[in-house]
């Protein structure tokens, strides 16, 4: 398979980085405060939505930090 490495722009990386920092601190923030304050059993989506943005944004991260 023929694999294209294509050059991200500045701009654009610092765009997505500051968008993988956003989703990683609002998912580990939102699973904080699930964890922390709420006091009534909560369904597993629920759960899942904050682990999502999190594991998003780490990925995100990983895929910008890797490539440098």
């Amino acid at each position: 398979m023929l694999r294209v490495m294509v050059e991200r722009s500045k701009t654009r990386k610092a765009v997505s980085i500051a968008l993988g920092v956003t989703l990683a601190a609002a998912g580990a923030g939102g699973f904080l405060y699930m964890f922390f304050t709420v006091v009534e059993p909560v369904k597993l989506i629920i759960w899942a939505v904050p682990a999502a943005a999190f594991a998003t944004g780490v990925a995100i991260l990983w895929d910008d930090l890797k490539e440098s």
